[in-house]
């Protein structure tokens, strides 16, 4: 198998670029299917509001659970000692954290609800 030079990784390798190029290039029939993917997506159930529902408490989840993965992975104590010796409020702290992963995490639900 041939390795990609340093040039080619850089993207300034001319006959990298052709094959690449020729390589992208599609050389098949378009297949005619009269509709029949249209119908098959006509004929399937639509989705009732308990799978929606049951959707969205898996997304609920997934995000409890990756939370508290990442509680368990973070270094509260190191935290907790640098906010003392910087004087700064741990509670203003916290509540910022909270409050901004609160925002993500309900902006990534919605945004995988669109």
């Amino acid at each position: 198998m041939d390795t990609l030079s340093d040039t080619a990784i850089e993207g300034k390798d001319p006959d990298f670029d052709a094959w690449l190029s020729q390589q992208l290039q599609f050389h098949e029939p378009y297949l005619d299917n009269d509709g029949f993917c249209e119908q098959v997506m006509e004929q399937l159930p639509a989705p009732s509001r308990r799978s929606e529902r049951r959707a969205a408490r898996f997304q609920y989840g997934a995000v409890v659970a990756a939370s508290a993965i990442v509680a368990w992975q973070f270094p509260f104590d190191r935290v907790w000692m640098e906010a003392l010796q910087q004087s700064i409020s741990l509670y203003s702290l916290v509540g910022v954290g909270i409050l901004s992963s609160l925002a993500a995490m309900t902006g990534g639900i919605l945004a995988a609800r669109r």
